[in-house]
């Protein structure tokens, strides 16, 4: 089982799983899993970054 508790073929079968993540999993589970792993931290934290980019600005812009 999955860290998250739930496992890519629950993922893939979910009516309410986005289409942009059922198209990553699908795609990168034909890849590595160590290189996959590796690549899903590293986007993790690069929109992480954004995120708090952009928070920041609003609170910036409201202050």
């Amino acid at each position: 089982m999955a860290r998250a508790g739930v496992t890519a073929a629950q993922i893939l079968a979910d009516p309410a799983a986005s289409f942009a993540l059922k198209a990553v999993l699908t795609e990168w589970r034909r890849r590595d899993p160590i290189d996959a792993a590796n690549d899903a931290r590293l986007l993790r934290d690069v929109l992480e970054d954004e995120v708090d980019r952009r928070l920041a600005g609003r609170c910036h812009d409201r202050g």
